[in-house]
């Protein structure tokens, strides 16, 4: 379909890095991410719900990405120490930090297949 027609919004420097973190996140171009976000919420029965599913979505995915970035600190300093020579981290440490990882990486996903399946 040939698409003639054009907008031209303007955003503060703030909305655009959060444009371009959401459309990174959701692998496309940040007009694409514009074009696609806008039409998915204008063919909604309510659109006002559907721009603010996808606000929480983004949301969720930029909360998911810091604790991500967090836990891979957390094993950076872990590899140093083991690497070190130290004392191997109590087992029960261990567990909670896995289960730390597990936790982020599924609300990634989750986040990650609501915005791909809003296309």
């Amino acid at each position: 379909m040939l698409r003639e027609k054009r907008v031209h919004p303007r955003y503060s420097h703030d909305e655009f890095a959060l444009l371009t973190t959401a459309a990174r996140l959701s692998r496309m171009p940040v007009g694409g991410y514009v074009a696609e976000t806008s039409l998915a919420a204008a063919r909604s029965d309510d659109p006002a719900a559907a721009v603010a599913d996808y606000r929480a979505t983004v949301k969720a995915l930029m909360a998911a990405n810091g604790r991500l970035a967090q836990v891979g600190n957390n094993l950076n300093q872990l590899t140093r120490h083991l690497n070190q020579d130290g004392p191997w981290p109590e087992a029960d440490l261990v567990r909670r930090l896995l289960s730390h990882i597990e936790a982020s990486i599924d609300g990634v996903d989750v986040a990650v297949a609501q915005v791909t399946s809003g296309r």
